[in-house]
């Protein structure tokens, strides 16, 4: 049996669109196509890319908020990916979800007790006075005041809401916590206020995290791996350091270089950045090959045609993928 917490094998999650008087599927989103990895406890996962890419549904498809189209997700050895009905209890009583707004997560007419408290209703666990202490032991723990717990969501700030989500996130002692870009929605000033409770409750709390973002200099923060996604595929995925210190696909070099540069000194200028030209295409209508070929300055005739492996060109015994035909393979400097 695997030590691995969680296992995705070639997953996708597909939307149907319809079409016409009688509603027939007329095409799919290829919202995610095919991704794999796998995720050890106590490891923080960054899912990283740009708008669009696939990182927040294939989140919401691991928790199964959306169903699977095809592959395979095993978590704690147990195959979850078609689990229906009273088989996703378990599932998501160890799983917890982060989600990006702070406000649009929480409902307006339920206090914060209640809020929190919902989770332990559905799975039935504790007596009401045990739920009550417990409630106000996780307020203080997230940086909030117990006796909080009777205000509404409209009374608190976006950083106190978010630490509210995250109370409702750990009240069932999740094993794995995926936090849908949990910091985007924030002001600068409290985002890393958030990110350091999140890595303190880590340790605290024994967690595993797929932290999904757009901000890498954020992911770069709190990741132990990070995995690179577009449009609906993982184009490179290794350690944090490995991969910020020496990205090897043509995405996660231009993604890196836009990160901004406080200091002017240390900045590179305009003509030697690595910047990507135009939209990312259509999940609906996806490239051939290579799907970041209509954007990649070094693609080549056969990226247009056949699409390429996810290789591992790690060295020394770390792991190091990358779906690139072009990716130097070990010993080779670029």
């Amino acid at each position: 049996m695997s030590d691995a917490l969680l296992e995705v094998k070639d997953l996708k999650k597909h939307f149907p669109i319809k079409g016409g008087v009688l509603r027939k599927t007329v095409g799919q989103v290829y919202a995610v196509d095919g991704v794999s990895f796998t995720l050890m406890p106590g490891e923080t996962l960054g899912l990283v890319g740009e708008s669009g890419c696939g990182k927040s549904t294939l989140g919401r498809t691991i928790i199964r908020l959306y169903d699977v189209t095809a592959g395979e997700m095993k978590f704690q050895g147990k195959d979850i990916a078609y689990a229906t009905g009273k088989g996703l209890l378990p599932v998501r009583r160890d799983m917890g979800m982060i989600f990006q707004d702070p406000y649009a997560s929480l409902n307006p007419r339920m206090t914060v007790a209640q809020i929190i408290e919902a989770p332990m209703e559905v799975h039935k666990k504790g007596a009401p006075a045990e739920r009550k202490d417990l409630i106000a032991e996780l307020l203080e723990v997230v940086g909030l005041r117990a006796k909080m717990a009777n205000r509404y969501p409209h009374e608190f700030s976006g950083g106190q809401r978010q630490r509210i989500g995250i109370a409702r996130a750990l009240i069932l002692q999740p094993k794995l916590v995926i936090a849908d870009e949990p910091v985007s929605a924030l002001d600068v000033s409290i985002q890393a206020q958030v990110i350091n409770l999140m890595m303190r409750l880590k340790d605290q709390f024994k967690l595993t995290y797929i932290f999904i973002a757009h901000d890498l200099a954020v992911v770069e923060h709190i990741s132990t791996t990070v995995a690179v996604m577009y449009l609906g595929h993982i184009m490179e995925k290794a350690s944090s350091k490995t991969l910020y210190a020496n990205p090897k696909h043509p995405y996660t070099r231009a993604l890196i270089e836009s990160i901004p540069i406080a200091d002017p000194r240390k900045r590179k200028p305009p003509e030697e950045k690595k910047t990507l030209r135009g939209d990312i295409p259509s999940p609906i209508t996806p490239p051939s090959g290579c799907v970041f070929h209509t954007r990649c300055p070094i693609a080549e005739e056969r990226c247009r045609v056949e699409v390429p492996a996810l290789r591992d060109l790690g060295a020394g015994g770390e792991e190091h993928w990358v779906k690139c035909h072009l990716a130097e393979p070990p010993g080779e400097t670029s």
